[in-house]
């Protein structure tokens, strides 16, 4: 069962990356730095057809229960299917920013995320009554299975980005190192730049 476990996991992982390379590249990107004010959620008008599909198939991907939800409410009641694109919507895009900046570490959180669902599917079903001993055992033992590989994938996810935050200090340190030891040649140029034309910020 371990086996078939990881095999899925991987297999799942796969699949939602390969649905990255291709969804991604369209999706719907949310800036803090446009406004101050708050962004109200965006309305099923503002979003084009092709990037509601864009987050169904990504939902479909990390929250296959709520993809179903989607495709219900679609027919059934499209204020509440707006809503939940809306809340959707955001997740879509902090996955591309991930992935932009640390494909690592999207590949770990998609696994997260993979891992997330079949624990709260497993809860679920373990929650429902008159469930036959055995079965309760066995889903029991499931749900181990998948916390205890989800507590060893944060492990790593936490290592990875200590491990980045020290690399980050390491490079700090270095430039902070370099400047000191280039001061005159960097305030002798500065000086250059206000005098002979408008400053830049960098320097």
């Amino acid at each position: 069962m371990a086996l078939r476990l990881t095999i899925g996991r991987q297999v799942s992982v796969a699949a939602l990356l390969a649905l990255w390379v291709v969804v991604i590249p369209h999706a719907v990107l949310f800036s803090a730095a446009a406004t101050k004010a708050p962004i109200p959620p965006r309305t099923l008008v503002s979003l084009p057809k092709g990037q509601i599909n864009q987050i169904l198939a990504f939902l479909k991907s990390t929250e296959p229960d709520v993809f179903h939800k989607a495709e219900i409410l679609r027919q059934s009641d499209p204020k509440q299917f707006n809503k939940l694109i809306a809340e959707a919507a955001p997740n879509f895009a902090r996955l591309e920013r991930l992935r932009q900046r640390d494909p690592k570490l999207l590949h770990l959180t998609l696994l997260d995320l993979a891992d997330t669902h079949e624990s709260f599917r497993l809860a679920g079903e373990l929650r429902q009554p008159g469930l036959p001993p055995s079965a309760a055992e066995l889903l029991r033992a499931r749900l181990k299975q998948v916390v205890t590989a989800q507590f060893d994938l944060r492990q790593k996810i936490r290592l990875h980005e200590l491990n980045e935050l020290v690399k980050k200090i390491n490079e700090l340190k270095a430039q902070l190192k370099r400047r000191q030891t280039q001061q005159l040649q960097i305030i002798k140029k500065r000086v250059a730049q206000l005098i002979g034309k408008p400053p830049s910020v960098n320097w």
